[in-house]
């Protein structure tokens, strides 16, 4: 029976390959996937953290003159079922690019309203007009929620 390979090697040895694949596929792809228990229950930018509800910036339009001068913070709260433990970060992108990553405390389930959290940026790069997200993220890298915004001149 050596060298020769039976129906039954066949398959199991097909059957191997084929569950290596589906793993290193769910490995690559669990990015791509929110985390299922997680949501982004509200996101907003403001210029401080005093004022929640009074959010002066217009995301579709902010200043850079304004960002030197008094910084942005990006308040999220992140839904989790109660029980849940999830540490989380805020990834601020300039047109796609990683420029800043804030780890925030660990989002722990239960309020109905979210788990607020925070992240203030105050230093900018000489030139930061273009396109920026914050992303909210697990610290695995799996996308909760993102805001977005654009700075002009």
């Amino acid at each position: 029976m050596s060298g020769k390979w039976t129906i039954g090697m066949k398959l199991v040895a097909g059957f191997m390959v084929v569950a290596v694949v589906a793993l290193v596929l769910a490995h690559l792809g669990r990015a791509w996937v929110p985390p299922a228990p997680m949501s982004l229950a509200h996101a907003r930018l403001a210029w401080d953290t005093a004022a929640v509800d009074a959010l002066e910036p217009d995301p579709s339009a902010v200043h850079a003159d304004d960002l030197h001068r008094r910084g942005l913070v990006a308040y999220t709260a992140v839904y989790a079922p109660a029980g849940l433990e999830q540490p989380i970060q805020h990834v601020w992108r300039r047109e796609g690019e990683v420029v800043d990553v804030v780890r925030l405390t660990p989002v722990r389930g239960g309020r109905r309203e979210g788990f607020r959290t925070l992240s203030r940026k105050t230093a900018w790069p000489a030139d930061p007009v273009g396109r920026w997200t914050v992303d909210v993220t697990t610290t695995s890298g799996q996308l909760i929620g993102r805001l977005r915004f654009r700075v002009v001149p």
